[in-house]
């Protein structure tokens, strides 16, 4: 679908002027990207001209070559930057140092009449005068040397063991006697040229010499070493052209067959393999035959002998049908065709043309796909291909026809240049209409017909012929009146031409200078009397109908043969593709491996180097998101087929058209554009549409309702009046999810849309359903949408929603009975239901009804056995109705319900109930049924206090029990729970003596639990035993209370008898422990850092032992503990092997192999253990102060004091960060062996997260201050 536009025409007048025949040659320097020509006259001088037509250097070979000479052929040696001249009488030149050296390197005795350089410039092939071919090196030396018209094959000789053989072939009419006739090839009365060619393949390992020999003309094939490998079969009318394409896949050659002129394909073995006729008459002559370096083009240089005309005829293929896609005319003889070998790749299609006149030509041609470039439904998404003098028009918005098929062919008078569609702003233009620039005419096409697809050629304006092809290109059609081109003439300067179509002729309106070569032209998407310029350099110029030229602030680098402009939040953006697959956007290179991209309506798509499709919404945000398109979710990316490249997208349509690298097409729907559609129809309320296309393309159905939640409620009724169809209703419904799809998987798509609220979400399924039903139900044509009403029900998967269905389903029966005809019969629904519903599911909702009709009902319509159900139908008939009811509910495990209806059943079935209930843990709901006086409500309490006893939840149980008014039970359970106000609240009826014995006990057990203060309280209420209380608070600790109660109840003997004697004892205790911890922990901290410097130093010189384990401190071999295990690895988990591990771990011994680890375990133990000391020392010291102790007060505050600072200083010491990294390594090592592989966690990795770091210290003020300055 593509054809071959003209990027750049350069034209140079008086290049060379040689009359005779010459050699000529086209190459690089190494050092230079600029070609220059060589050429090499019938007078033996060699010149070297630049592509400006200026001659660098001249030397004159005939001052020591042989007289009466001529030159057969010049090549470029790039690599050595010289230039090798092989003459007639077979000597071998080389010119170097810009003419100044010239050698003579060889000579052939037998003269020399052809001569080829290797691609790689490594091997020299020629043929003498005796049709010899020898090899050479690049230094000159004879390889290899065989004879043309030896009678030998080569070394590759077909094996033939006789299949197929002609005479085992059916001949169908012509019977047996055709497979006895032998068919021969003979010379024919015309005359044969005997030139000799030389072709070689792109990589260089073989080349092909053609020949003539018996009258026929041939080639053979050789490889590099100059071995004969193939000989061609013999073939009638081969011409002497010869063209091996670089790919390597085919050897062109031209054949006469009868009055055609033929271009044939042969194989690399010699076998013909296809062939197409040239569109020449019988008085023209091929004289050329050449390819271009890239493979795709093919170049025919025909000559009218009666016209003396030159065409110049290139060739492309797709799909296996070769295109014509360029005629280029010349007046004046060609002398020589040369295609660009360089490797920039904007240079791969550059044709250099020299004439006989000396009048210098390039042409480079790009790849362009012409179609329509409307951007709404008027646009048929028209492509037009050239072929000849015949343009192929496929509408891909109908249907997509594979190349080199077409929807329509348009033939015209002379071959055809270039297409040109209407620009898509144009107001007076139909969209899909264009003009064709032929080599003779400009003719104006318009479209008659969309579909079928009819054109008609409006007129056709002659165009005065010019001196060579293409003075004229870049045509842009501004309006129906005016056109516009680039022109360059033979000084190869250009001009822009505005023409005025009036009349059948043509004539220019403005003409103004350009600073260099356009290489595109393009619309302005705002302006229609305006367009955009793309210089050969990048730079961009906007162009007015009045002749007036802007430059633009922003350019490329460099010229893109892909240039658009796109408006974008009502600006322009301009987009260009390189060669290099570069895209720009404005001035910026946002992405390098681009191969195609296209604008559609919506969305820029683009397809990548790496076989992806990528839809970029047209927003600001969207471009910017183009260059880290593999990390944004909101880019939408699609596997594509190797090579494929996009050739259209239908306007406000999803078909996206792409050509594979072979030709054939391949269509397909890209999801962002079938969304933006379905949008576009959901914002139009055209819900049929939208839903058509997403069932075609498996959208989710949720879309229409998360779209526009609110216009879907708005227009429920009209959506519910367009989707008549109700297997569509139903599946919209069975789509439903408690999901935003705009937010999950559509995301890309809904960027800048409003979301729907996280409740109304989880709420979506059932409110639709509802609204649905509604809508529904009210309906005149409710009776025809029972299915999708069943469908509601379903949906919502709630037991009542399927008794509801279930009830419809009845009434319908009912309604049957009665002898009414309804669209939807009761089986028809109820078949509908068990295709959605599992029938045992359906059968247990109609047996929770206590409908035993529906049972039957549902069971009727099943694969159920009645030997299943109608003996237990039969025995829950025979119950009374609250019993049945519990047997069923007890059937389909609704518990609570079958309490329910136990409980109705009277006192008979209390018992029972007390088994069911006890059986299923069913208390609460048992208790809620009954009164508290009732003895079954005392009897299941007692059940229930049991069971939570049981369970250890005595508040809970208690709290029953007092609900029972158990209250013995309920004071006992608190008690077990230490809650000791609620026991104390029921036992304050109880006799003194009782009470004061449960006080007693609740004290005790506070006391064990270290709630000295709450223990003490209980107690305080009993004056008779204040001494007793007295010497409780003292031995609590609560120093303060007891000076307290010695207060209140007047014993002040006790303070020095009791109490002070015992304050002393804790100050002490307190005073030998803080030494104790000081002491222990200066030296666990010594010995840790020596410990870790010994690690260290140890680790330092096993550094470089051999197949050293870096983790071998952390785990050990458990491999025998394993293999005696049950397999399962983890053996050492036992309760017995888990605390000889622990100890192991936490040895203190010196030298131990975890010995650092234990100090760490023993240092986080001390630190804490000291800071928790605080609040007890505050309450010593606030006794002591009292007692006048100020003196020891001060001493304890002091000694703690000290010993915390002291920890605290070393806390950064002992958990430095590079342990607390090194132990948190070893813990994730330790997590990642596998389970079972025999390895243990030993030493740092089997700390606990908390003491890896240093132990977190909370603030806590208790410091007396006045004891400081005594």
């Amino acid at each position: 679908m593509r054809n071959l536009c003209m990027w750049q025409v350069c034209s140079k007048k008086g290049f060379c002027r040689l009359q005779n025949k010459f050699c000529v040659c086209y190459g690089h320097h190494e050092d230079s990207r600029l070609g220059e020509i060589f050429i090499c006259s019938h007078r033996l001088v060699v010149s070297s001209v630049d592509s400006s037509g200026e001659v660098r250097w001249t030397t004159d070979l005939s001052k020591i070559a042989s007289p009466e000479n001529k030159p057969v052929n010049i090549t470029l040696l790039s690599l050595l930057n010289s230039v090798s001249i092989g003459l007639a009488n077979g000597e071998l030149f080389t010119v170097s140092n810009f003419g100044a050296n010239c050698d003579l390197v060889g000579v052939c005795n037998t003269g020399l009449v052809a001569m080829e350089w290797s691609p790689d410039q490594e091997l020299l092939v020629l043929v003498t005068n005796d049709l010899s071919v020898i090899l050479m090196s690049c230094t000159f030396d004879a390889i290899n040397e065989s004879n043309l018209l030896s009678e030998e094959f080569g070394e590759k000789q077909f094996i033939t063991v006789g299949w197929g053989k002609k005479e085992t072939q059916f001949h169908g009419s012509e019977g047996k006697q055709a497979a006895k006739i032998k068919t021969e090839v003979i010379s024919g009365n015309t005359e044969v040229d005997d030139k000799i060619i030389i072709s070689w393949r792109g990589d260089g390992s073989l080349f092909a010499v053609g020949f003539t020999m018996d009258g026929i003309r041939r080639f053979k094939v050789f490889d590099r070493e100059g071995n004969l490998q193939f000989t061609s079969e013999k073939q009638q009318g081969l011409e002497a052209n010869l063209s091996w394409r670089p790919s390597g896949n085919l050897i062109a050659t031209t054949q006469q067959q009868g009055e055609q002129k033929m271009i044939s394909f042969f194989e690399k073995n010699g076998l013909k393999h296809g062939e197409f006729v040239i569109p020449i008459n019988c008085t023209t002559i091929v004289e050329d035959l050449l390819w271009s370096f890239d493979s795709e083009i093919l170049t025919i240089l025909c000559k009218d002998m009666v016209e003396n005309i030159h065409k110049v005829l290139l060739y492309t293929t797709s799909n296996y049908h070769w295109y014509l896609k360029q005629t280029l005319v010349f007046k004046q003889g060609v002398s020589k065709i040369m295609w660009d070998n360089d490797f920039e790749m904007a240079n791969n299609k550059k044709m250099h043309i020299l004439l006989q006149d000396g009048h210098y030509f390039s042409y480079t041609w790009i790849w362009s796909n012409d179609h329509s470039k409307g951007k709404n439904e008027d646009d048929d998404a028209v492509v037009a291909v050239i072929d000849g003098k015949k343009i192929l028009v496929s509408a891909f918005r109908y249907a997509a026809v594979p190349p080199p098929m077409a929807n329509l062919e348009i033939e015209f008078d002379s071959e055809i240049n270039s297409v040109h569609f209407a620009p898509e702003n144009s107001s007076k233009l139909n969209i899909n209409s264009f003009v064709v620039m032929t080599s003779k005419s400009l003719v104006f096409v318009e479209q008659t017909n969309r579909k079928p697809l009819q054109y008609d050629i409006s007129k056709s304006i002659a165009f005065d012929e010019s001196y060579f092809s293409f003075p004229h290109y870049n045509w842009h059609l501004l309006d129906n009146e005016t056109l516009l081109c680039v022109t360059v003439d033979s000084d190869n300067c250009y001009e822009i031409i505005q023409y005025k179509v009036s009349k059948g002729s043509i004539a220019k309106q403005h003409t103004q200078p350009l600073p260099s070569a356009v290489s595109r032209i393009q619309c302005h998407p705002k302006i229609e009397s305006a367009v955009f310029l793309q210089l050969d350099s990048g730079d961009i110029l906007e162009y007015c109908s009045d002749g007036t030229i802007t430059p633009q602030e922003v350019s490329f680098p460099e010229a893109c043969p892909k240039f658009s402009a796109v408006v974008v939040d009502n600006n322009i953006y301009f987009l260009g593709l390189s060669h290099k697959g570069c895209l720009y956007l404005m001035d910026e290179m946002v992405i390098n491996n681009i191969s195609s991209f296209f604008v559609h309506s919506d969305y820029l798509l683009l397809t990548t180097l790496k076989h992806l499709l990528l839809c970029v919404e047209l927003t600001k945000v969207g471009l910017g998101n183009i260059a880290s398109f593999d990390r944004m979710e909101n880019i939408y990316k699609r596997k594509i087929e190797r090579g494929a490249k996009l050739v259209i997208s239908v306007p406000k349509d999803i078909r996206t058209v792409f050509q594979m690298p072979r030709g054939n097409l391949e269509t397909i729907q890209p999801r962002p554009l079938s969304l933006k559609i379905i949008g576009e129809y959901l914002d139009s309320n055209k819900y049929f549409e939208a839903f058509d296309l997403m069932r075609k393309q498996r959208i989710n159905l949720n879309l229409i309702y998360d779209h526009n939640p609110n216009l879907f409620i708005q227009n429920i009724d009209v959506f519910l009046n367009t989707i008549k169809n109700n297997s569509w209703l139903s599946l919209f419904l069975s789509d439903l999810d408690n999901v935003d799809v705009t937010k999950t998987m559509y995301s890309s798509s809904y960027t800048y849309g409003e979301s729907i609220s996280e409740e109304n979400v989880q709420k979506k399924v059932q409110f639709i359903c509802d609204l649905v039903r509604l809508h529904l139900a009210n309906a005149s044509d409710s009776a025809n949408r029972v299915l999708p009403l069943l469908t509601t029900f379903v949906k919502k998967n709630t037991v009542s929603d399927l008794e509801e269905a279930l009830i419809l389903i009845k009434e319908l029966k009912n309604q049957e009975s009665d002898g009414t005809k309804l669209p939807v019969t009761s089986d028809e629904a109820l078949k509908y239901l068990l295709y959605m519903v599992n029938v045992d599911n359906l059968f247990d909702v109609a047996l929770g009804m206590y409908n035993f009709d529906l049972v039957l009902l549902v069971a009727n319509k099943s694969q159920k056995d009645p030997k299943e159900y109608i003996s237990m139908l039969n025995d829950l008939n025979e119950m009374d109705e609250d019993y049945r009811k519990y047997t069923i509910n007890k059937h389909l495990k609704r518990f609570d319900r079958a309490v329910q209806c136990l409980a109705k059943c009277g006192p008979s079935k209390y018992g029972e109930l007390k088994t069911f209930v006890k059986y299923n843990s069913l208390y609460r709901t048992a208790l809620a049924l009954f009164f508290v006086e009732d003895e079954i409500y005392q009897q299941i309490s007692d059940d229930f206090g049991l069971y939570l006893k049981l369970k250890k939840q005595y508040i809970e149980a208690g709290i029953i029990y007092e609900r029972a008014r158990r209250n013995e039970k309920a004071i006992e359970c608190y008690k077990e729970a230490l809650e000791w106000e609620l026991a104390l609240k029921l036992a304050e009826r109880k006799p003194r003596k009782e009470f004061k014995q449960l006080c007693w006990d609740l004290a005790n057990m506070l006391k064990d639990e270290k709630r000295f203060k709450e223990a003490v309280l209980i107690l305080e209420q009993f004056s008779e035993d204040s001494e007793d209380i007295i010497n409780f608070a003292v031995e609590c600790g609560q120093y303060r209370t007891a000076l307290r109660m010695c207060s209140k109840f007047n014993h002040s003997d006790f303070k020095d008898m009791k109490l002070l004697p015992s304050l002393i004892g804790e100050y002490k205790s307190v005073k030998d422990l803080l030494q104790t911890n000081g002491t222990n922990f200066i030296k666990y901290r010594n010995r840790l850092k020596i410990v870790r410097e010994i690690k260290n130093k140890k680790a330092q010189d096993e550094y470089d032992a051999p197949n050293a384990y870096k983790d071998s401190d952390l785990y050990s071999d458990a491999g025998s503990t394993i293999a005696s295990s049950s397999g399962s690895g983890k053996s050492f988990r036992s309760s017995k092997n888990r605390r000889k591990h622990e100890r192991k771990v936490a040895s203190l011994k010196e030298g131990s192999q975890y010995e650092d680890t234990a100090l760490v375990l023993a240092l986080h133990s001390l630190v804490t253990s000291t800071y928790e000391l605080r609040p007890h020392v505050k309450e010593v010291n606030i006794a002591l102060s009292c007692f006048n102790k100020d003196d020891e007060a001060s001493i304890l505050q002091s000694n703690l004091e000290k010993l915390l600072k002291e920890m605290k200083d070393s806390l950064k010491q002992i958990w430095s960060n590079e342990f607390t990294l090194e132990a948190t390594n070893a813990a994730i090592a330790a997590d990642n062996v596998p389970e079972g592989g025999g390895l243990i966690p030993q030493g740092m990795a089997t700390l606990e997260p908390h003491l890896r770091i240093a132990p977190v210290i909370q603030d806590l003020k208790w410091r007396l201050d006045g004891l400081n300055n005594l």
